[in-house]
């Protein structure tokens, strides 16, 4: 059967319906899953008969040639799941209808990758050509990733992005430094991806001020129906005047000038610690470099990074703090047996 307007929407609900072991599911709940989600995305909802034809292409060869258990029933209706538990079209290799789809799609990608705003789809498309296998027969070796799979929390990745769209006010159940459980109702607006962990920036009534979770700490999510209150920020600004995630509230922006040991300036040109870095052209070193940041955590962080290959000039505050963490750092191994 030709794939038409919203079928893998329509495949994608019933291969979540077939998976779970803990809910029947009949010809009714099924429309009402897919309809539920079809109008949510302004559609149509569709009938038995297109449930039936769909149902019929996951079973085919040419389709996914899923098997369901045909003995289970609720009275005299029909209830619909996977034979093996583990079974999940994510789980199996795509067939060759969704090979084709999505080479088209990475190609109507890949005109996009050159503009600014798109330079993330330069890892993505050779990551998703990799994972799918539409890379040549031996070139699937070409290219690594640093990533962590066994991540906590990258589930709730998807949830949230959808909460975020559907401008959904969430009760998350997260889990302190202290190991207490703790719950807050959020207004989620955005997710950011740093030092290969996820954050959900949100509004915390409680606090009234932006929140982030690392997605690691949040153990539970739930949709809540009060009444979501927008965002003003431009988020893609948010990030600009700071290194990583944490944004101080009472903290101005500096200009901070750092000197680089001549072994390591060059590393530093190449791979800046800002977009606001520069050369100070009154060093005749070339050693000296400037950037414009609100100084945070993951600063500080970054700097001490490097030991001593840097040396912070200026501002005399971030030069003292970093002082500071230097003094401590050696009263720690002073201590040492």
């Amino acid at each position: 059967m030709a794939t038409n307007r919203h079928a893998q929407i329509r495949y994608t609900i019933l291969d979540k319906c077939f998976s779970n072991f803990n809910r029947n599911f009949t010809y009714d709940d099924l429309l009402e899953e897919i309809n539920q989600v079809l109008q949510e995305i302004g559609s149509e909802g569709i009938q038995l008969r297109q449930l039936q034809y769909d149902i019929a292409h996951m079973k085919s060869d040419v389709g996914y040639a899923i098997e369901l258990n045909e003995d289970l029933k609720e009275g005299k209706k029909r209830v619909f799941r996977y034979n093996d538990k583990n079974f999940s079209l994510a789980n199996n290799p795509l067939n060759v209808e969704d090979t084709e789809q999505l080479e088209s799609t990475l190609a109507i990608l890949s005109r996009y990758k050159n503009r600014e705003e798109f330079n993330w789809l330069e890892e993505l498309i050779p990551r998703m050509e990799q994972a799918f296998d539409l890379v040549s027969n031996g070139d699937d070796s070409a290219i690594s990733y640093q990533g962590n799979q066994d991540l906590k929390g990258l589930h709730h990745l998807g949830v949230l992005f959808n909460l975020i769209i559907k401008r959904k006010v969430t009760e998350i159940e997260y889990e302190t430094f202290a190991n207490k459980i703790e719950l807050a109702i959020v207004y989620p607006y955005h997710l950011k991806q740093y030092n290969n962990r996820w954050f959900l920036f949100c509004f915390n009534p409680t606090y009234n001020s932006i929140s982030n979770y690392p997605l690691d700490r949040i153990t539970q999510l739930r949709e809540t129906v009060k009444t979501f209150a927008g965002s003003s920020i431009n988020w893609l600004d948010y990030f600009e005047d700071i290194i990583g995630v944490t944004k101080p509230m009472d903290v101005v922006l500096e200009k901070i000038k750092l000197k680089f040991s001549e072994n390591r300036i060059n590393y530093v040109l190449t791979k800046p610690l800002h977009g606001t870095q520069k050369i100070d052209k009154e060093d005749k070193s070339n050693c000296l470099v400037l950037i414009e940041v609100i100084p945070n955590r993951e600063l500080y962080q970054q700097l001490l990074a490097f030991g001593e290959d840097v040396e912070v000039i200026s501002p005399k505050r971030i030069r003292q703090e970093m002082i500071n963490k230097i003094k401590l750092m050696s009263n720690q191994y002073n201590h040492a047996e």
